[in-house]
């Protein structure tokens, strides 16, 4: 059987590690001057060199001081890089979670070390440890015995209790950079005879997106399927990702505001039979990369050409559209897990060009008039402005003070009352959401002077909006809205049958789990 080429040609040296020159130094002058901790935590994302880094430090503090050139040393040096060492224990603690796992180890660390100088424990994703195996492994890594090592190396530091952490020195892995990526690529691709172009493996580095072996697998798999030299074009079937020319299209798209455009484009690129989630995906970090060169020309790493063309793209957006499209296309991807992809891809498109050109209001926010669009030969009725909802206290705030009754009362009126009884609904319902649900089953009847007639379509509303408490919400929210004071009376239900939508009604709904039932009038 073949062997992978991330194994093969894993790193056996400090020296060789990519990309995490601070951790190995560190761990260099520790062993070199004699200052070799008892407990260490790894932390870093996948593929970026911490179980390697494990290894290697192992292997470095046990042949420390022992001549190089001796058989004997070879042979130690050997059997710990190939794992056949039996004071090196590796765990998988995903599959090791349990406290006998770990009363198993604190039962063996007092056995002294076959054949090394120390007995080294490295415990692979030890955040997936349960809690009492945490708490069985507290007191075994605070004061082990003087032969014992701890290496805990983790993706997710957040799940690991802080007694635990206190007791470890931690090392943070960073993520490797593209550019290291790609030399380390051309170093396996002349190793082992493949050949690539500079673009595919400036492709496969910006998608492994910090985990160089995740980039020597791609590699691999793309060495044995590929009966030629690997390109740009390989790399893109292999992901399933789209061609650069889809993305130039979707940002010229989005720079003129042309959704028939865009929606085309990706289109194309689904029946090329790209992955719509990559395409998200893709078109993300395209968007990144543009803000990045908007931001700092410099801070991207490609072709002399490829920069050329990426900074003339980030010329024809602004920093707002770019945000725009990448909250957008970020909800969509999200959203990709429970709905059809291609139709969120296709809404996180239609979202990103309405946010770039206009956002979203609020649903408190101010009811503002809209000025009439050429586009339409009668202009709509205009609204009015409307303050934010007073807060829930308002028995003890003051209103707004109204001029007169007939001035309240030619502010407002039946027909704006209406129009405006939506929006009034979601601004008591950001304060008070009982009361902001009692006035979904009401609507507004007439309007006289100063009083306002609301009907109920059920008795459980009105009876509930009866209430002095529930009244002041609604009165104390329309002075501050409109200005004055206001008398508020709720009027039964114009049929002595439920509504033919009462079951569909929010607060019966809510009623009925709560144990009521329903009552008719005689």
């Amino acid at each position: 059987m073949a062997q992978a080429l991330y194994r093969k040609w894993r790193p056996t040296s400090f020296d060789e590690v990519v990309g995490q020159e601070h951790v190995t130094q560190t761990l260099k002058n520790q062993i070199a001057s004699g200052r070799v901790g008892h407990a260490y935590l790894f932390v870093g994302s996948r593929g970026c060199g911490k179980t390697t880094t494990a290894r290697i430090f192992a292997r470095e503090v046990n042949l420390a001081g022992l001549p190089p050139d001796d058989p004997a040393t070879q042979r130690l040096a050997e059997a710990i890089s190939e794992g056949r060492a039996l004071d090196v224990i590796e765990i998988d603690a995903a599959s090791h979670t349990s406290v006998d796992d770990i009363r198993e180890i604190r039962d063996r660390v007092n056995f002294q070390p076959t054949e090394l100088r120390y007995k080294v424990y490295i415990i692979d994703e030890v955040h997936m440890l349960s809690v009492a195996a945490f708490n069985a492994l507290l007191k075994t890594l605070e004061e082990p015995p003087p032969h014992v090592i701890f290496i805990l190396a983790t993706t997710d530091p957040q799940k690991i209790p802080a007694t635990v952490l206190s007791r470890c020195q931690r090392f943070h892995f960073r993520r490797v950079p593209a550019e290291k990526i790609v030399q380390r690529l051309r170093q396996l691709c002349e190793g082992e005879g493949i050949e690539a172009d500079d673009a595919a493996l400036r492709l496969i580095a910006r998608h492994a997106t910090g985990s160089l072996r995740d980039a020597v697998s791609l590699l691999d798999q793309l060495a044995s399927s590929s009966s030629g030299a690997i390109t740009a074009a390989d790399v893109r079937e292999a992901l399933g990702v789209t061609e650069a020319t889809t993305l130039s299209q979707l940002t010229e798209a989005l720079s003129t505001r042309n959704l028939a455009a865009g929606l085309d484009a990706l289109q194309r690129a689904l029946d090329q039979g790209a992955d719509p989630r990559q395409i998200a995906r893709q078109w993300i970090e395209h968007l990144r990369t543009l803000l990045q060169l908007k931001l700092d020309p410099t801070s991207a790493v490609f072709s002399e050409g490829e920069h050329a063309e990426l900074q003339a793209q980030a010329a024809q957006l602004d920093v707002e559209q770019l945000t725009a499209a990448m909250r957008a296309f970020g909800r969509a991807l999200a959203e990709m897990r429970f709905a059809d992809p291609q139709l969120m891809l296709e809404l996180g498109w239609i979202n990103s060009v309405a946010g770039a050109t206009q956002p979203s209001p609020s649903p408190t926010a101010p009811i503002r008039s809209m000025p009439p669009s050429a586009s339409h030969p009668h202009p709509a009725p205009a609204t009015h402005p409307m303050p934010s909802p007073a807060p829930r206290a308002a028995k003890s705030a003051e209103p707004a003070p109204a001029s007169s009754a007939a001035e309240s009362s030619a502010q407002l009126t039946i027909e704006r009352l209406r129009t405006d009884w939506a929006r009034i609904i979601s601004g008591i319902n950001a304060h008070n959401k009982p009361v902001a649900a009692l006035l979904r089953s009401c609507h507004p009847e007439k309007v006289q002077g100063n009083t306002i007639y609301l009907r109920a379509e059920h008795d459980f509303a009105r009876e509930r909006m009866e209430k002095a408490e529930n009244k002041e919400s609604l009165r104390s929210y329309l002075s501050q809205a409109y200005g004055g004071k206001y008398d508020i009376h709720i009027l039964a239900s114009a049929t002595a049958d439920e509504p033919e939508d009462a079951e569909q009604d929010p607060v019966l709904k809510a009623a009925r789990r709560l144990g009521a039932s329903a009552r008719r009038k005689s």
